[in-house]
């Protein structure tokens, strides 16, 4: 159970302790972080934090939703812009949004997203998906020849989870091989070759 406090420093309290589950998560992980270190982070003491939270599940839905809030926001700020390019550059223009937004406060993002914080709670990523949807049909608006692609719905869903995941794993290795940027243009290639393949395909 959450506590919806009203008043203004009931809400910055609050506030205090979601910031202090990032920080507890970032350094000790899902498993290791306690509701008494969250309290310790936010400078209020365990019983306080009891008449928030109930427990430290959640506070991390608080964080989920937070979380992807902020993902929900930034696709859709980008939305105008990614629509009028190729898909393979919005791919591109996209994973980089995404990865800034997730170094974001000394990465505090990358650090419990790679803790499967927040994927492991697909309810709350529901905005996401859908932002993503209509990132997807209003680039089809303006690019109807991709309505002639076949299993589009089942290769999004592909091609958004095994990136996301992709991203991560990259972005949480402290020495990679490549550069993020290779990473980025990798990705956004593989899809704009499908969709180039595809193309073809239906035109023959």
């Amino acid at each position: 159970m959450t506590r919806n406090p009203k008043q203004e420093r009931a809400r910055l309290t609050k506030e205090s302790i979601v910031e202090a589950g990032f920080i507890a998560v970032a350094e000790k992980g899902v498993q290791g972080a306690t509701m008494r270190q969250i309290a310790d982070l936010a400078g209020v003491g365990v019983a306080s934090l009891y008449e928030y939270f109930s427990n430290k599940e959640a506070i991390f839905s608080v964080m989920s939703e937070r979380f992807s809030d902020e993902i929900t926001q930034m696709i859709k700020r980008i939305t105008p812009s990614l629509v009028r390019i190729s898909i393979t550059d919005a791919i591109y223009k996209l994973t980089v949004e995404l990865a800034n937004l997730l170094r974001t406060n000394d990465s505090r993002y990358l650090k419990c997203a790679t803790q499967g914080l927040f994927l492991n709670k697909p309810d709350e990523l529901q905005s996401v998906y859908k932002a993503l949807i209509e990132l997807f049909s209003q680039h089809t608006l303006y690019h109807p020849e991709h309505l002639q692609l076949k299993r589009m719905n089942t290769m999004a869903y592909i091609f958004i989870n095994s990136g996301v995941f992709t991203m991560l794993r990259f972005m949480s290795n402290p020495n990679p091989a490549f550069s993020f940027e290779e990473l980025a243009q990798g990705m956004a290639d593989m899809v704009g070759h499908y969709v180039s393949k595809e193309l073809e395909t239906t035109a023959q």
